[in-house]
């Protein structure tokens, strides 16, 4: 069987056919030499033979019957082929005969055992020890990887194939085994030149160093501590936590608490750099280029971002993961703090993504292992999406997608999915001009597409982020309260959905004081629905799942972002009936001010007068009752025709309504749900005095700034939530030039916050300490 391998080794050849069964190729040798050849004596060892399986060039129209009966007969065949080899042979001896060509020439049967001694002997003579066994491993890989150039012939097409030897045809393959050791072929020794070897250059390797998350991160510190009952009782009552006083660099004073259970009771370092507070370096690098674009803040030239030293306050407590209630954000430095929770929220998401995939390999490399697991690789929720970001307008979501963009990817790798229709959904209309007469934060707040109806579901991935993505496969929820309400649905709605919002782990209400101007009960009824357990599953893995999500605990790990321009109630009892952050919270408060009566240039008297109430729970009724028994009998006489009340709260709004329709009392009614043909006639009823009073929401002045004239008396039903309202509705008397004008404003000692922004701190101040008067008198304008 050895030299049956060896045999092998001389078998090289190009390509060829498929070979036929052995039975046929011997029939097929044998017919090849049955033509009457003489015979002579032999000019070398090995006779050549060819048989039909030699490669043949046909073309494509050909079928292959015809290219056999085209073939030339085995003759034929045979002298072509010796004709080259006579050809390439006339350097050595150009005299040779056909005689000396034909003795060349031996058929199949002619082989025999002779042939093979005499072969045998003349390698003998080569080979002085005569022991082919000592042939190295290394001559025999050389012998076969290098053919001999004299075994080729040249085909028509100008393809070399090696020629076959007797001894490696198939027949002698079957005839080896009865060959004798001694008498078996040894390979050729044909040794490599080493000059001929090109040197091999060192692969040039990229070292990949894996990223991690360091234990001390804020990110592992909040999310991967589990709680025990006693921390969970903690939390529940937040007469247990501890609050102090801060004062925060860039961001006002503000009350920090915290429970027991947190980490960390510092709110920022102002010496440490973004990257080493836990900023991934995919969105440091773009965080400048974002403070140009976005909030026209320009590049110094040094090494870290220029980040506002607000922004850096604001970066460093939501990096925490602590609750935070900004009152205080303007128009002017909107965009900057809308650029902090963008980075934070990408930040975090970047954050989970590694974690997981890092799990996700040392738990597979465990398994290839087959090593024990001690470790349980807990890292996700019940649902994919982490973040959830409520916004007012298309417009404020354009420009957080923008953001996104911009601190996620460069210009040259951007990749955004359904960016055209993002564009043609939420770009301005064409003609949604704003009159340039209207109030100037009216008109920052209504640039732009100013649709309240829409959600939108936003996946990162390496190369960029993909837009309208499934609620189940997004990362980020971008969405309006009513967008978001229209999925929700209510009680005993057949087609609702809501579990997507249990595993939410930041929650963002951006401009939470429109909210209120919109429908304050879509957000009451999204905040009342998170984490509430899946009715389905789902696909998750629930091996993977964090322990505190399946006990349902993870209230406790959401954080919870509020931003707003004024200061409301309203706003701040999300974070105590809703929220109970493990980190802590921190309330910032709003700059104090001389209030908004200092805008006031008309001249008239105002009277703030305080009503009694016992509790704010029962501050509706109290004013209620209070305004139809002392108010209103002053205001019904002739010489009070002409009176605006302004009443802020919808309810408040239609329980008036009732009243004065019941008592038949001259009304025009003007609330955000009047068509434009009943604001038109309700405004010339009461300028032409048709009718005594009109009642003016304060949420139609909110989206349409509508300016009355003829007004001659005022009365607020209530604070305005917003203080320049306030001064608003009183400089309408401007264009009256009535001598006995006057404005009436009720309030209660519960709300000073409200009283503050309208009069100034000082002037509230002295109003609650007193206590022998309920009726105070301020003379604002011109003397």
């Amino acid at each position: 069987m050895r030299g049956k391998n060896k045999q092998k080794g001389f078998l090289k050849m190009s390509k060829r056919p498929p070979k036929q069964s052995r039975d046929a190729e011997e029939m097929e040798s044998m017919s090849l030499f049955d033509n009457s050849i003489p015979s002579g004596s032999r000019s070398s060892k090995v006779a050549r033979v060819f048989d039909k399986e030699d490669p043949v060039v046909q073309s494509d129209d050909e079928s292959e019957e015809d290219s056999f009966d085209n073939q030339p007969d085995g003759k034929e065949q045979l002298l072509a082929a010796l004709g080259v080899k006579a050809a390439r042979d006339t350097s050595d001896d150009e005299s040779s005969s056909d005689s000396e060509v034909q003795e060349s020439v031996t058929s199949l049967e002619d082989v025999t055992d002779s042939e093979a001694s005499a072969v045998e002997e003349e390698d003998s003579e080569e080979n002085v020890n005569g022991d082919e066994d000592d042939l190295s491993t290394e001559e025999v890989l050389n012998s076969e990887s290098k053919p001999d150039p004299s075994r080729k012939r040249v085909l028509s097409d100008g393809e070399e194939v090696e020629e076959l030897s007797l001894a490696e045809s198939s027949s002698a393959e079957d005839s080896s085994e009865d060959v004798p050791q001694s008498k078996k072929l040894k390979p050729l020794d044909l040794a490599v030149d080493p000059d001929d070897v090109l040197p091999v250059e060192p692969v040039k390797t990229k070292v990949v160093v894996k990223e991690t998350i360091k234990p001390d991160d804020s990110f592992s510190t909040h999310f991967e501590q589990e709680l025990d009952e006693t921390k969970l009782l903690s939390l529940a009552d937040k007469k247990q936590w501890t609050a102090k006083r801060v004062e925060v660099v860039g961001l006002g004073r503000g009350l920090h608490r915290y429970p027991p259970t947190c980490d960390s009771t510092e709110l920022n370092d102002p010496t440490a750099t973004l990257p080493s507070v836990g900023l991934r370096s995919r969105l440091f690098n773009h965080v400048g280029k974002t403070l140009k674009q976005h909030c026209g803040v320009q590049q110094t030239g040094d090494a870290e971002p220029a980040l506002s030293r607000a922004q850096r306050s604001m970066f460093d407590i939501i990096n925490q993961y602590k609750d935070l209630y900004n009152p205080a954000v303007t128009n002017e430095h909107l965009e900057q703090f809308r650029m902090v929770y963008c980075l934070h929220s990408l930040n975090h998401i970047l954050k989970t993504r590694l974690t997981v995939t890092n799990n996700s390999e040392e738990k597979r490399a465990n398994e290839l292992k087959k090593k024990a697991m001690d470790k349980e690789y807990r890292d996700q929720g019940l649902t994919r999406p982490k973040v959830l970001v409520l916004t007012p307008f298309k417009e404020c979501a354009r420009r957080i997608v923008n953001m996104f963009e911009s601190l996620l990817m460069s210009k040259k790798k951007s990749f955004i999915s359904n960016q055209k229709r993002f564009l043609s959904e939420f770009s301005p209309e064409e003609d949604s001009g704003i009159d340039p007469k209207k109030p100037d934060d009216y008109v920052k707040l209504f640039d732009g597409n100013t649709d309240d109806c829409f959600r939108l579901g936003v996946q990162l991935s390496k190369s960029g982020m993909k837009l309208y993505v499934d609620f189940y496969k997004a990362d980020i929820l971008l969405c309006s309260p009513l967008g978001l309400r229209l999925i929700l649905g209510a009680d005993g709605d057949l087609k609702r959905d809501y579990d997507f919002m249990s595993s939410i782990e930041v929650l963002i209400l951006d401009q939470a004081d429109v909210f209120l101007m919109q429908n304050w009960e879509h957000l009451l009824h999204t905040m009342r629905l998170l984490h509430v357990q899946p009715k389905e599953s789902r696909g998750t893995d629930y091996s993977r799942v964090r322990m505190w999500t399946l006990d349902g605990h993870a209230k406790h790990y959401r954080q919870t972002i509020v931003q707003s321009c004024v200061h409301c109630p309203e706003v701040a009892a999300i974070f105590t009936k809703h929220c109970a952050n493990k980190s802590g919270e921190v309330k910032l408060e709003p700059a104090t001010s001389t209030g908004s009566i200092c805008h006031i240039v008309s001249q008239m008297p105002l009277l703030f007068q305080r009503f009694p109430s016992s509790s704010p729970g029962t501050l509706p009724d109290d004013r209620f009752s209070y305004f139809i028994k002392e108010v209103l009998p002053r205001y019904t006489g002739k010489e009070k025709a002409g009176t605006l009340i302004y009443v802020p709260a919808y309810y408040d709004y239609v329980r008036l309504r009732n009243y004065f329709h019941k008592e038949k009392l001259e009304t025009s009614l003007v609330c955000e749900y009047s068509s434009e043909k009943a604001v038109k006639r309700a405004k010339k009823k009461f300028f032409t005095k048709e009718t005594h009073f009109m009642l003016y929401t304060e949420r139609i002045h909110f989206f349409r700034r509508m300016h009355l004239k003829k007004i001659r008396q005022l009365v607020f039903y209530s604070l305005p939530t917003y203080p320049q309202f306030f001064s608003e509705i009183c400089n309408m008397y401007k264009t009256s030039q009535l001598t006995d004008a006057s404005c009436l404003v009720l309030f209660s000692n519960s709300e000073a916050h409200k009283l503050s922004m309208c009069i100034g701190h000082e002037r509230t101040k002295h109003i609650l300490t007193s206590t022998k008067k309920n009726l105070f008198m301020f003379v604002t304008g011109e003397e």
